[in-house]
């Protein structure tokens, strides 16, 4: 037996796959002559990390579903790549992860895919207009701008694409609200722990100054296991919103008062981050589910006011002052000019966080214009087109999530209510942040669309 097939075989024993073949004879003879050259030039570590690596593959192949699951369990803890030395090809783990999973959704098993005739999500259509608008820019553009701004902007729809054919199942959609929750907890008790860490410590442990370890005034900014405070902060909204529904619902569940007691912790992680749009976006939400289904959710306020007035008074004059929002407005103002002579945009790629990466490759000495704003740079980069169908995304996203909370309970019920909540926070972050630029946000977005997509499917077959 070859190692290729003794992987396939420990995973089956242990009960993690289904107990019939996993693999295609051919599958496994490949595997396990590349495993054996690979154990004669490579070190041991290297080698069972192959072994892992592609006893998860065969995983993946087999039901594409659990590489969904993997990606959202692993992405809040990308950041933690910055202690650890490696080769730069690295740190393309989830987008290798995404395509891994893209490519089994075709060679999985007729019943792990959908089987029904369905209908496409109503907010594809936009979706797909800002795909197109976007690459018919990068083609003017050209060059290495227009790859990365579309790659910024739309890698993660293959995520969407993943799960549109090979839906979860109820219990899989259920296990992603529990891992988001486990990621959350996690993320907030080392988020508060950077605090009593300090700047020093933090630096000391290979973290840089002014892009990991950032302060507002003499406050540090949490960030976690993220690379800045503000995908730590989005994260945490995402968390609170997406599990409040279902323990509000079932609050004996053991889930349910794992969250509760957590509530303060991530509260807290929240508030560590000075992000005003996580702060803005996780109030909005929460006013959202009171009004749409829990009214119990306005006792948090008490909690929120104790959270504010806890604030360090620098922090608390950091996120309160307007000197940040003026500077913003400033930008949008004086950049509306690059709109009035570029009225189909200045170009995918030419701001925000596509803009950044370039400046960090070396590929542009301009300098970089940040809108903070998800609404303001599509209408910079894309032109009024691009701003109406970013609206339209939005806009169809909710409607289509709200359909879905509204016709459903149980916990798929509270998956698009608490989806819902995340799309309306998503939307008045964007205000104040370039929100679906935010990783792991992205992911979120578009994996949690395409939950709901499946949802409203279901729904109709039943």
């Amino acid at each position: 037996m070859g190692p290729g097939s003794t992987v396939v075989a420990v995973i089956t024993a242990a009960g993690l796959a289904p107990s019939r073949r996993l693999a295609p004879t051919a599958v496994v003879v490949g595997v396990n002559a590349a495993l054996v050259a690979l154990l004669v030039a490579a070190g041991a570590m290297v080698a069972l990390a192959l072994l892992a690596l592609t006893g998860c593959a065969v995983l993946i192949s087999q039901r594409p579903q659990r590489g969904v699951l993997l990606l959202v369990a692993l992405v809040p803890f990308d950041g933690l790549l910055l202690l650890v030395p490696h080769p730069g090809i690295v740190d393309g783990w989830k987008e290798a992860l995404t395509l891994v999973t893209v490519l089994a959704t075709f060679v999985a098993p007729v019943t792990a895919r959908a089987r029904d005739q369905r209908a496409a999500p109503s907010w594809l259509l936009p979706a797909a207009g800002l795909l197109l608008v976007s690459v018919v820019s990068g083609a003017v553009v050209g060059g290495l701008a227009a790859m990365i701004g579309i790659k910024i902007g739309f890698f993660y729809l293959l995520a969407a694409w993943a799960v549109w054919r090979c839906p979860l199942d109820a219990a899989e959609r259920d296990r992603l609200v529990t891992i988001v929750l486990a990621g959350g907890i996690i993320t907030a008790l080392y988020g508060v722990a950077q605090q009593a860490i300090g700047a020093a410590g933090l630096v000391d442990l290979g973290y840089e100054y002014n892009t990991t370890v950032r302060f507002a005034g003499g406050f540090l900014r949490s960030f976690s296991t993220f690379v800045q405070p503000f995908g730590f902060g989005f994260y945490l909204m995402a968390v609170v919103l997406l599990a409040l529904p279902g323990s509000l619902r079932d609050p004996s569940r053991l889930r349910s008062r794992v969250l509760f007691w957590s509530l303060p912790l991530l509260t807290v992680g929240i508030a560590s981050t000075v992000v005003r749009g996580a702060w803005l976006g996780l109030a909005v939400g929460v006013v959202y589910l009171a009004a749409a289904r829990h009214r119990s959710l306005l006792l948090l306020l008490p909690l929120a006011v104790v959270a504010a007035l806890l604030l360090p008074p620098e922090a608390a004059s950091s996120a309160l002052s307007s000197t940040s929002t003026g500077q913003r407005a400033s930008g949008w103002s004086q950049n509306l000019h690059e709109v009035v002579r570029h009225p189909f945009g200045a170009g995918i790629g030419s701001s925000g966080a596509s803009a950044e990466k370039l400046a960090e490759l070396g590929q542009t000495s301009t300098p970089v214009y940040q809108p903070d704003n998800q609404y303001f740079l599509a209408l910079y980069e894309l032109g009024p087109l691009g701003l109406w169908l970013l609206a339209l995304l939005f806009g169809s996203a909710f409607t289509a999530s709200r359909a879905a909370a509204r016709s459903m309970g149980g916990t798929d019920g509270d998956l698009a209510l608490g989806t819902t909540a995340f799309i309306v926070a998503a939307g008045v972050a964007s205000t104040v942040s370039s929100f679906l630029q935010i990783f792991p946000m992205d992911v979120l977005w578009w994996v949690l669309l395409a939950l709901v997509a499946s949802l409203q499917r279901e729904a109709h077959v039943g």
